[in-house]
């Protein structure tokens, strides 16, 4: 069985994915000699599994696999981890790794350091180990700024978590909407969020997205070294900071793209409408619709928390302002920056998970989350 269908598997099934997972290391790994597999079950392993390891004289290893549609036709390598090692991120590196697009894997000595997501709930620990981590992410991309041509940036595996999941023979766009009838039916009305008009369709955002963050758009773009994908699920706390692991996607990549995951995931993406709808009503939604004319009207009370509004501040404090201001110094801030950061920031929770899927969602939770899409295509990044 392949990784992406044992990634599939793992969320209905965790006991037979773990016997896949067993067969796929026996295989790939023959001699560490596992014996047993224990998949750890979480709201932020969305498109990825992980767990413990355990052979035959009882040691245990962590590990983590990620696994996207099509990435053996849009994908070169993935797990560049010694990148961002030689550029001074603190990275957790692994022991074993394959980097063969569909069956990479990465095995690390047993972890059971908390990760950022799970800090989140202590302030007081999280935010000075994000701040020291997101200044040494600032140092990176400012250090690491050129100008790349575009065959050189089309061949950076973060266009699988934008473009790829965009367009191609399966594209989840497809997967997820396209013949959904509940998605044809706001697909083509612009939206009213609390009593704020946004004058854009989802099916105009989407084609706005494919043109935007198709890797040829722009002849020569702006790249950096980065992790791609840093999302606090991917980050553990040892030793009083951060370290990145699961770098699946990082290396040199377009600068406007390289903090969008982070920015999407770590802050607006909370409380609960992408990671545990199933909490929403429970923890206090208020939402009330309804289509009239052509327009999609939502009215809800769900707003980021405090901490994560502070999470925001500081992305934009020590990340995108320091960023864009170098950009634009060197002239090579492209004039639709912000139509770019955008589109690439509505794909992040959009085509991360399917948002109307009916285990995970009611009628009334994915209005939430497609509001909250339609939010971020027109967010207000004039930095």
């Amino acid at each position: 069985m392949k990784l992406a269908e044992l990634t599939q598997l793992a969320k209905v099934n965790p006991d037979a994915a773990a016997q896949g997972v067993l067969q796929f290391v026996q295989q790939q790994f023959p001699d560490l000699q596992i014996k047993r597999v224990q998949i750890n079950q979480s709201a932020i392993s969305l498109n990825s599994v992980n767990g413990f390891l355990t052979d035959q004289t009882g040691r245990e290893y962590f590990f983590k696999f990620h696994a996207e549609e099509n990435e053996q036709t849009t994908i070169d390598e993935y797990y560049n981890t010694q990148v961002l090692v030689n550029v001074g991120l603190p990275v957790v590196q692994p022991l074993y790794q394959s980097t063969v697009p569909g069956s990479q894997f990465l095995i690390y000595e047993k972890i059971t350091a908390p990760t950022a997501f799970d800090l989140f709930s202590q302030p007081e620990l999280f935010f000075p180990a994000e701040r020291q981590l997101l200044q040494q992410v600032q140092q990176v991309y400012l250090h690491t700024l050129e100008l790349t041509p575009i065959d050189q940036v089309a061949a950076a595996s973060i266009f699988q978590l934008f473009y790829h999941r965009l367009v191609g023979a399966q594209p989840r766009v497809d997967l997820y909407y396209t013949n959904n009838p509940f998605f044809q039916k706001l697909a083509d009305k612009t939206w009213v969020i609390n009593g704020r008009a946004y004058p854009i369709t989802l099916n105009q955002i989407i084609a706005q997205a494919k043109r935007l963050l198709d890797p040829g758009h722009y002849p020569t773009q702006p790249t950096v070294i980065g992790h791609g994908d840093d999302h606090n699920g991917n980050k553990f706390y040892i030793g009083g900071r951060f370290k990145f692991f699961d770098p699946a996607f990082s290396g040199r990549q377009p600068a406007l793209l390289s903090f969008v995951k982070a920015t999407a995931h770590n802050s607006f993406a909370h409380p609960d409408w992408l990671y545990t709808p199933e909490l929403l009503t429970e923890h206090g939604l208020n939402l009330k619709w309804k289509i009239v004319d052509d327009q999609v009207i939502v009215n809800h009370n769900w707003d980021m928390t405090t901490d994560r509004k502070r999470e925001l501040a500081l992305q934009e404090e020590l990340i995108w302002k320091p960023l864009i201001a170098d950009l634009r110094n060197r002239g090579w801030l492209p004039a639709d920056w912000q139509e770019y950061v955008r589109a690439a920031l509505f794909c992040c929770p959009f085509l991360v998970y399917n948002l109307l899927d009916p285990k995970r969602y009611t009628e009334t939770t994915s209005l939430l989350a497609l509001s909250k899409c339609v939010e971020l295509s027109q967010y207000d990044c004039n930095y």
